[in-house]
Parts: C-alpha cells; sequence; structure tokens
C-alpha cells in the first residue's frame, strides 16, 4: 500500500495587522510530523482505492487545531485520513515574519501498491507483520505458503518476501512462539506484486472492526452471526445500543413489548444462555427490551448461536449469545457522555501507567417520569413503560509479555408494571416486576513461549426479582434470592499441523432461596390455558425453600484440517448435584426432610465444515444439550423436588455464499427435539409435591435466510427472514399443539449509509403473532361473583401480525480530539397499533388488545472524547 499526499495554500490569515498595510504571506507551513493514514481493511481487502481532500486549519505554533473534510472519498476513507490528518505537525506559516495560523487544503489518496513484475526473478509478495494494538513490527515470525511449501521469516523490521510465487491463490500461514498460529489465504495476479500488512494479537482474539487476521479461534460452532460494535451502533431502532442488534438477527423471534426475552430457534426464553466474557448472565436486555444490561462501549463483538454450538459452552436447550468485552485503550483518558429521551449515560476510561487501565459506566432511564409529565401521570395505563439503570467497571492489569489479569463488575436493576384500570377497585388487573443482578469475574489470560494459550475466569454474582401478580386485592407473589459462583477455565494448543486441541472446566453453582405464594395457577406457565387479567383460582397456598444446583462440566474439543474438510469434535461430560432442604410441603410437627441426588450428562457435539468452492461454503452440525430444572419448579407445593434434566438434540445444514468481498447470503435449515419437559401435572388434584409432572416433549424445525452487505462504501445491512414452527405435546397420548412463543415468519430489513458525515437508516420488522387460546363463552360465577371463561381449542388463535417500520438520522462532527454525535431515532413512524396481548372485558364477551409503543421520538446527544 501506499498512501499519496498533496497539498495545497488556502485563505485565511488570522493575524492583526495595520489598517495601512496589506498582510504578505513571507513563509508557508511546511509538514513536519507526517502520520501515516491506517488503510481501512473492508477496503484494501476489497482493492477499492480512494482520495479524500481535507481542510486543515494550522495554528501559529504549527499544530493541527481543525480538520475536516472538503471532499469525501467515502466514509471510511474519510475518518482514516481526518484521524491522521489531526496528528500532523507543521512548521508554522508566517505572515510579515511573524507565525501565524493559515488554512490549507491536503489531499490524501488511498493507493493500493500494485507493481509489474519483470522477466527476471522477482519479489511477487511481501509484506509485514505488526502488533495489533502496538503497530509496532513483529521479528521472528515464520511465513509459510502452505500448499506449496515455501517458508520464511520476517526480520527485525517485521517484513517478509517471496520470490516468484505461481500465480493463484495460496494459503497463508504465520506462527512464532509468542503467538498462536494464524492463517489466510492470498491471490497473486499475473504480472503483480502482492503486498500485504498483518495485524495479529499476541493473545487470545475476538473480532472488531480494526482486525485484518482472526486469531485463530477454533470454530466450533455451524452457525454464527457477529455483528462489530461500529455496525450495530447505527442500525436504526436500537437507539445506538449496541446489542440491540440481536433483536433483529435470524432466528430470532420478536418478543414481547415488555418482555426484553430472546426467543431463538422455537426454544423457550429461559433455555436461551447469553454470556459475557464467558460468564453467564441473566439477560441481555432490560426488561421492556428498550436498553440492553451491558453498556455498548464496552463491547468489542455479540455472536448469536442458534444452536449445535461447541461444546465449551452448555446448561441451556435454546441458542446461545456470547458478548465480548473490549480491550482498554492503553494511553490517555477516553469517554463519552449521552443522553435521549429513554436514558442518560456515560463512560471513562484512563491508562494509569504502562501496566493498569482502568474504565467505569453507567446509565439511568427516565423515559416513564418524562411521559408521565407530558401525557399522564398514569401513563402506565396505556403503555408499560419499564425503569432501569445499570453500571459497570472494568480493570486490565498487564502482568508479563504475553500474560494479563483483569476484573470485570456488571450491575442491573429493573422495575415495570402494566395494569388493566378499571372503576371498581376489585377489579384492577396488574402484574409487577423487580429484579437485579450482579456480577463480578476475573480473567487470567497466559500466552505461552509454544504458542498455547491459558484463561481462567472465576466469577461470583448475586441475583434477586421480585414478581406481583394482583387481581384486585388477591396478590399472587414470588420472591428469588440466588448466589452464584463459579470457574470457567480452558488451555488450547496446536499438537500438529493440522489438529489444534482444546480441554478445560465450566463450573457453576446456584444457591437460591424462594418465597412463594398466592394461587398455584399464577404466574402461567407456558401452555396454560390463561388470558391476561384472569382472576386468580381457589387453590391458594405457600411455600418457602431453598436449593443447590451445582454443575461440574469438563469438556475438550479439536480442530482437524483435511484440505478443504474441517472436522470439530467435541465432548462435554455435565455432573449435576440437586439439593434442597424441602422433599415434602412443610407439616405441623414434623421436621423438614432434604433431598440431593447427582445427574450426569454426556453430550457430544460434532460439526463438520466443506468448502466446496473458494466463494461456497457447506457446513453441518449435531449436537446434544441437557439442562438442570428451574430451582423454582422444585417446589414441595407448587412443583416437583424431583425433577431431573431436561435434553435437546440439535441438527443443522447451512450453505455460505460470498457474493462479492462484502456481500454473503447465508441459508441454515435447523431441527430441534426435546424431551423431559417439565409440565403442569394433568391431574385434578396431583399426587403430594407431584404439582409438576416431566412427560412434555417439543420440536421446533424450520429455514432461515441471511443476506448480508458489509460496510461498503458507507452503506451496510441486511435481509434476515425466519421460517418456523415449534410445537408441544404436554403429556402421552395428547395432541401435538403450538409453542405459546410460536412465530411462523419473522422478517427484518436493515439498512443505513454515511455520506458526508451524515447517516441515515432505517429498519422494517414483520412477525406473526404469538399463538393464543380463544375464548369462545363463559358462565357466571355466583360463589366469586365474577364470570369465568370458557376456552376453546388450545392455542388456535394468534395476536395479530406486527409490523413497524424505524428511520434513523445522525450527523457526526469531529474535531482533532472529540467528536459530537446528534440523532433522531423514530420508531413506529407510520403510528402502527401493533397489539402485544389479547384481553377480554369482565363478562368475557368483548375482546380486545393492549398494543404497543406509539410512535417514538429518540432525540439524542453523545459527546465522546
Amino acid at each position: 500500500m501506499r498512501l499519496h499526499h498533496f497539498w495545497v495554500m488556502a485563505l485565511a490569515l488570522a493575524c492583526a495587522l495595520p489598517a495601512r498595510a496589506e498582510p504578505k504571506l513571507t513563509r508557508l507551513p511546511r509538514l513536519q510530523t507526517f502520520v501515516e493514514a491506517t488503510y481501512p481493511p473492508a477496503e484494501q481487502a476489497a482493492g477499492r482505492e480512494a482520495t479524500v481532500l481535507l481542510a486543515i486549519e494550522i495554528g501559529a505554533d504549527g499544530k493541527v487545531t481543525h480538520v475536516s473534510v472538503a471532499r469525501s472519498g467515502g466514509a471510511d476513507f474519510d475518518a482514516a485520513a481526518v484521524a491522521a490528518a489531526a496528528r500532523f505537525v507543521f512548521q508554522p506559516a508566517e505572515v510579515d515574519g511573524v507565525p501565524a495560523p493559515v488554512k490549507i487544503t491536503y489531499r490524501y489518496a488511498f493507493v493500493i501498491k500494485h507493481e509489474t513484475v519483470k522477466a527476471a526473478p522477482q519479489v511477487n509478495f511481501e509484506g509485514v507483520v505488526l502488533d495489533r494494538f502496538k503497530k509496532t513490527p513483529i521479528a521472528g515470525v515464520a511465513v509459510k505458503v502452505t500448499d506449496l511449501g515455501r517458508k520464511t521469516v520476517t526480520g527485525a523490521d517485521g517484513r517478509f518476501a517471496f520470490v516468484d510465487l505461481p500465480i493463484g491463490t495460496h494459503r497463508i500461514e504465520l506462527s512464532a512462539p509468542k503467538l498462536i498460529t494464524v492463517s489466510t489465504e492470498e491471490t497473486l495476479a499475473e504480472g503483480r506484486k502482492r503486498t500485504v500488512r498483518y495485524l495479529v494479537e499476541p493473545k487470545l482474539g475476538g473480532v472488531d472492526e480494526e482486525e485484518v487476521v482472526r486469531a485463530p479461534r477454533i470454530k466450533k460452532e455451524s452457525v454464527e452471526t457477529t455483528i462489530r460494535t461500529e455496525e450495530a451502533r447505527r442500525v436504526p431502532g436500537t437507539e445506538g445500543d449496541t446489542l440491540k442488534v440481536v433483536q433483529n438477527l435470524p432466528g430470532v423471534a420478536r418478543a414481547q413489548l415488555g418482555s426484553g426475552q430472546l426467543i431463538v430457534w422455537g426454544a423457550a426464553p429461559a433455555d436461551t444462555r447469553v454470556d459475557v466474557d464467558g460468564v453467564e448472565v441473566p439477560a441481555l436486555y432490560h426488561v421492556g427490551g428498550l436498553r440492553s444490561t451491558v453498556n455498548g462501549e464496552l463491547v468489542r463483538s455479540v455472536e448469536l448461536l442458534p444452536g449445535a454450538y461447541g461444546a465449551d459452552y452448555g446448561r441451556g436447550l435454546g441458542g446461545l449469545v456470547r458478548v465480548d468485552t473490549r480491550p482498554l485503550p492503553e494511553r490517555g483518558v477516553h469517554g463519552y457522555v449521552a443522553a435521549d429521551v429513554l436514558d442518560a449515560s456515560a463512560m471513562i476510561s484512563a491508562a494509569i501507567g504502562k501496566r493498569l487501565r482502568v474504565a467505569v459506566a453507567a446509565r439511568y432511564s427516565y423515559l416513564d417520569k418524562l411521559l408521565g409529565g407530558i401525557i399522564s401521570p398514569k401513563v402506565n395505563d396505556y403503555f408499560p413503560i419499564p425503569r432501569y439503570d445499570d453500571y459497570q467497571a472494568k480493570a486490565t492489569l498487564a502482568l508479563r509479555r504475553g500474560e494479563e489479569l483483569s476484573a470485570l463488575f456488571l450491575a442491573s436493576d429493573d422495575h415495570l408494571r402494566r395494569s388493566l384500570p378499571s372503576s371498581d377497585p376489585a377489579e384492577v388487573r396488574a402484574d409487577e416486576t423487580n429484579g437485579s443482578w450482579y456480577r463480578l469475574m476475573l480473567r487470567y489470560t497466559r500466552l505461552l513461549p509454544d504458542g498455547a494459550s491459558v484463561v481462567a475466569t472465576p466469577f461470583f454474582g448475586y441475583d434477586t426479582s421480585r414478581q406481583s401478580t394482583r387481581f384486585g386485592g388477591s396478590p399472587t407473589e414470588l420472591d428469588l434470592d440466588s448466589w452464584r459462583y463459579g470457574l470457567r477455565a480452558s488451555y488450547r494448543r496446536r499438537l500438529a499441523r493440522p489438529f489444534t486441541l482444546s480441554v478445560g472446566v465450566d463450573l457453576q453453582g446456584t444457591r437460591t432461596h424462594v418465597a412463594r405464594s398466592g394461587s398455584i395457577t399464577l404466574p402461567p406457565r407456558e401452555g396454560d390455558l390463561y388470558v391476561f387479567g384472569q382472576a386468580p383460582g381457589d387453590d391458594v397456598a405457600a411455600d418457602s425453600f431453598s436449593t443447590h444446583i451445582v454443575d461440574a462440566a469438563p469438556f475438550v474439543f479439536g480442530e482437524l484440517r483435511l484440505g478443504p474438510v474441517t472436522i470439530t469434535p467435541g465432548l462435554r461430560l455435565d455432573a449435576f448435584l440437586i439439593a434442597g432442604d424441602h422433599l415434602s410441603p412443610d407439616a405441623s410437627g414434623t421436621p423438614a426432610i432434604g433431598f440431593q441426588r447427582l445427574a450426569w450428562a454426556l453430550d457430544p457435539r460434532l460439526t463438520v465444515s466443506w468448502r466446496a468452492h473458494r466463494r461456497l461454503t457447506l457446513t453441518a452440525a449435531v449436537g446434544l444439550f441437557h439442562q438442570a430444572p428451574d430451582p423454582v419448579d422444585l417446589s414441595a407445593v407448587f412443583g416437583n423436588p424431583t425433577l431431573g434434566l431436561e435434553r435437546a438434540l440439535h441438527l443443522t445444514l447451512g450453505a455460505a455464499v460470498h457474493l462479492t468481498g462484502t456481500l454473503t447470503a447465508e441459508v441454515v435449515g435447523f431441527y430441534t427435539q426435546l424431551d423431559g419437559l417439565v409440565t403442569r401435572s394433568p391431574l385434578p388434584s396431583p399426587e403430594l409435591a407431584r404439582a409438576l409432572t416431566q412427560d412434555g416433549i417439543g420440536r421446533s424445525y424450520g429455514g432461515q435466510l441471511l443476506l448480508r452487505q458489509e460496510l461498503w462504501r458507507g452503506l451496510f445491512g441486511w435481509v434476515s427472514y425466519s421460517l418456523s414452527r415449534s410445537e408441544r405435546r404436554d403429556h402421552p397420548g395428547l395432541p401435538w399443539r403450538l409453542f405459546d412463543y410460536d412465530q411462523t415468519h419473522v422478517l427484518a430489513v436493515v439498512a443505513s449509509y454515511e455520506v458526508r458525515g451524515w447517516t441515515f437508516g432505517a429498519r422494517f420488522r414483520l412477525s406473526t403473532g404469538f399463538p393464543r387460546t380463544p375464548v369462545t363463552g363463559s358462565y357466571y360465577d355466583a360463589r366469586d361473583d365474577r364470570y369465568q371463561p370458557i376456552f376453546g381449542q388450545q392455542n388456535s388463535i394468534r395476536i395479530p401480525t406486527f409490523y413497524q417500520l424505524d428511520l434513523r438520522i445522525d450527523r457526526r462532527f469531529v474535531w482533532s480530539r472529540v467528536a459530537l454525535d446528534l440523532f433522531l431515532d423514530v420508531q413506529n413512524v407510520t403510528y402502527q397499533r401493533n397489539p402485544e396481548e389479547v384481553v377480554y372485558s369482565e363478562d368475557f364477551a368483548q375482546r380486545g388488545y393492549i398494543t404497543g409503543l406509539p410512535t417514538l421520538a429518540v432525540l439524542g446527544v453523545r459527546v465522546e472524547w
């Protein structure tokens, strides 16, 4: 790559001179310190070149005071050129012999260097290997053309070169004692010299916007969608929240407003796991789903693994969302402050010396207070408005070379109330949820001299939730307090050229105290015949108990490369210790009898990938997954203390096609089989401590399509579509029924375009409504003086189809050290009154809907430095 740069003097003299004298420019500014711009990786990989015309203001001291784009070469090129020019240093211009500020125009040309190879032996492939974060050259790296068996070593300047390599595509492998071996592909053209720059990490890697060569994390998943932070922040409808982009990915059903749930491939929301740096957290989103629970500025990447993922993760029947936090800046003080109509947030990070880096972040919502003051204090009677806050802290300490210790603290609080008002206080129906969770984790990473790596992450946490359902003065309450602890540790090493092995252990313990009182049918379970606001039954009970569930799971998986075929086998062995202090309900004068048992689960996993063509990859995967019972279900009064493990079998088959350098299409078919599902007992009067049984089964099947345009000339976006069906059979002999969370069609279209500092975006979503059981009639219950519903066929109707259009406009201003973002994110621009839940009148004669939010214009500002 070669960067051409030219500059031309423009107007703008700013010195004080006598009125009678014409100022005279006696010396032009002269560039003394030049900073090379980073060639945008996606643009370089696609072979694109560009020229950016900059307007640079130079102070009397020769330092750059402001840089703006006079003529754009594209969003990525503009940003790179502005960032480099802001660090230029000039010999100042002089007016009448006195240093004075001036303004110049500067042309920055990004050109990929291609040189014609002469007939004699010539270098036709060369490059440099740099540390990804420090941008310093790395010496002694072995660079091998594996398909030809040719090899060289980088010099002190990190450079290497090959003479007369054959034209065509070659696999390049980089290895060194301080690096994990990485590989990539390069294509050489006839009569051209290929010059490359490899940015590699001397430690475990992930995916972000700066990466050129991906660190060799073993590819264990058959379906994996990764979104870079810079793309996710610009998706309309997310209000700049990185993690909300998961809601728009294929395989993810649209959750009800007010739930914040993740429904992946027909699995129940509680069956999908969310991990941050390898540690499980209760939720990716705050209740209400308006914000994520982790500050987006701490996020490097978010990955959605809807099924058939690797053996190092488990304890869930559904999908997995994996969030990786980003490394903190190595120099200076950085941060941001932002506010919009939903909430306010801020973050600051600082490098303290050469080894220690720290950051703190926080967010607080006020939408409920804002709408309450503008619309009505009783706004929650019409729209469920959540309240939430979260805060985080991270510290990283560099120990020795290739060795690091970090600490991460996460905290989240949520409050939500939804109600149906009534003139009769005895008929007011309301649900209220309050919850908090906290996590403290340490993470130790070590890169060994032989290229192997070690990661160990112990953690500790506390979760609490309070749920109350009221019908008039009759409350049903569920309180949970859980202490969580665990350790995730792994060791990875390349044993031979085609084979890499990883071994580790995944340990997690949860000690929970549950207090529950009220109707045995509230809160309702999946599969219950129930309508929102239905009066509780006559069966009222109470229970208070504790459980302790520990899962120790050693795992092993490997990656075997056999030409175009990659085989990734894995095995996970879970040992679940399930204990509780009540095997039967409390009886007066009888001491409580506890229980303790060990349940084993052997989960094999296998993924096979075949690169049939340089643009086409086919992948198939299969895996078993087990899940421990929910502590709430181990109640001797409301549940069953003898419940065991639930099981799922995942099968996937997919194809990925690279249509262009930045445009890809992926299609995936899936099938999930479930058994051992916990369901409510079908008996009118269940046996003692057997209110729940475990003979339910389920199945989910379908396909998904993702057409994705990565960032290209300021444009990015995707079209995702899922077609699926999810069914359950609660007990043997019963017919199959639709799952309460089944959604046949889910479509999302996302597009964003940036030009001259402006970003314009749109998002359209359409999804089938959730199934519901209709009320076909009612009867008057004279004893309770109220009407009771008569239900029709279970889940034979649906909430009407949801569709919504969101728009976003963003304007970004960049100065030398500060950037200002102003944005307007308008949700539901067509004012579509989307039904969110079915409700009935007091006598069940009329049916209506609780609707979602109306048009919501989120105006916000963000300042970062």
